[in-house]
């Protein structure tokens, strides 16, 4: 409730307390009136029927049944006559004004204290208004500094003020453990990449000054070329990656799944790498079990044959040459299952709980190429589009690894 409707009330209340003394004002002006007509027609049908000689009779019958109006006016004229009215009160004019005094000092004394009555009531809503105000303000300043603690909501508080302070208190706790989130995520992906740069920055560094301070033969400077033009390719891909972290964890890609078939996405994928995996004389199969070109599924194809696209490139990359990429499709109950399979060098049972994360890369990964963030953004690209993605382990007789990609039937 704001300030000006308290105000208002408060108004109304002093309002409602002149409005009533004039109300009880004018019913004493009323009553007065009519009491006066009483005294006046009682006064003036007694000295009618006395003047006229009337016996008891007619002032008896006058206490039962309505005068007649002779009476009235035979009654004025006696009095009259006999010098009555204004400068000579009869004792029923004494009678009224001694009523007409009580009823005016009762009437002063009620509305004297209706007047305190509502006075009262409208200082007392106005301390409890105040009340309200400054329980608002404490709350707020309590609210401003929670560190998640429990917030005692004043009793003074209206149901509907404490309900908005309360729902107002879990957003600010909201905010801020949102907050906190987000700024531990920064301190770590600002760990991460100081980690990440530092090697391929050093190796570099030391290249180049070897390069500029050293008498070297040609073939060693083309060495050191080459070793240069590596690291470079390394902080290269490496900045393409964190630049795709960034617009992930920021919300700038924007995924958009609509029912199709898996094919085309998978395809996209195998031709992107088919030529990088001929040179190591890797062989792509795909095994389709029927589904993958006509069972709809809910997918972005770009962003998904982007996950393909990566899932494929390590299995080329951990793989030796002469090995083969099978790429299995199967038709689940309430998913499509895609599973890349490879002959690489594989994923310790240890570590499969952990390569999904950011920057993460195994011991046997970390002699190779690569910048660990290509599983991390997969895993947030197919969770986004309500599916999931996961390692297996092959049998003991088999090397290398299988991973999978489950995405939800329409």
């Amino acid at each position: 409730m704001g300030s000006g409707s308290r105000i208002s009330i408060t108004g109304c209340l002093c309002l409602a307390g002149v409005a009533s003394v004039l109300l009880t004002i004018f019913a004493d002006a009323v009553l007065l009136r009519e009491l006066k007509r009483s005294y006046h027609t009682t006064e003036a049908i007694v000295c009618g029927i006395a003047g006229e000689g009337e016996s008891g009779d007619a002032l008896l019958k006058y206490l039962k049944e309505a005068p007649d109006k002779a009476f009235l006016q035979s009654g004025a004229r006696h009095m009259a006559a006999y010098g009555y009215g204004a400068s000579a009160p009869t004792v029923w004019e004494l009678y009224y004004r001694d009523a007409k005094k009580r009823v005016i000092a009762s009437s002063v004394l009620f509305d004297a204290l209706l007047l305190l009555l509502f006075c009262f009531l409208a200082l007392l809503h106005r301390r409890q208004a105040v009340r309200r105000v400054y329980a608002l303000e404490h709350a707020l300043f309590e609210l401003q500094g929670t560190d998640g603690r429990a917030f005692d909501s004043d009793p003074d508080l209206e149901d509907v003020l404490q309900e908005r302070v309360l729902s107002l208190q879990k957003q600010i706790q909201t905010s801020r453990t949102q907050m906190q989130q987000e700024k531990e995520s920064t301190k770590r992906l600002v760990t991460d990449i100081s980690h990440q740069l530092k090697t391929p920055v050093a190796a570099l560094k030391t290249s180049l000054e070897l390069l500029n301070g050293e008498e070297m033969t040609e073939a060693e400077r083309q060495e050191f070329l080459a070793g240069c033009i590596r690291q470079l390719d390394c902080l290269e891909n490496l900045t393409a990656a964190l630049v795709g972290v960034s617009r992930m964890e920021k919300g700038m890609i924007q995924i958009h799944a609509a029912p199709a078939p898996i094919k085309d996405a998978i395809l996209s994928a195998v031709s992107r790498l088919y030529e990088k995996a001929a040179d190591k004389q890797i062989s792509i199969e795909l095994c389709d079990g029927g589904c993958a070109e006509t069972t709809d599924v809910m997918h972005d194809k770009k962003w998904t044959a982007e996950v393909f696209c990566n899932l494929l490139d390590n299995a080329v990359k951990y793989s030796g040459p002469h090995s083969k990429i099978r790429i299995r499709t199967e038709e689940l109950v309430s998913y499509v299952r895609i599973s890349v399979e490879d002959e690489g060098i594989g994923i310790p049972q240890e570590e499969r709980t952990k390569i999904f994360k950011r920057f993460y890369r195994g011991r046997q990964a970390r002699c190779l190429e690569g910048s660990g963030v290509g599983l991390y953004l997969a895993r947030e690209i197919i969770e986004r589009q309500n599916g999931t993605i996961f390692v297996l382990s092959r049998s003991k007789t088999q090397a290398g690894s299988v991973f999978s990609v489950q995405l939800p039937k329409v």
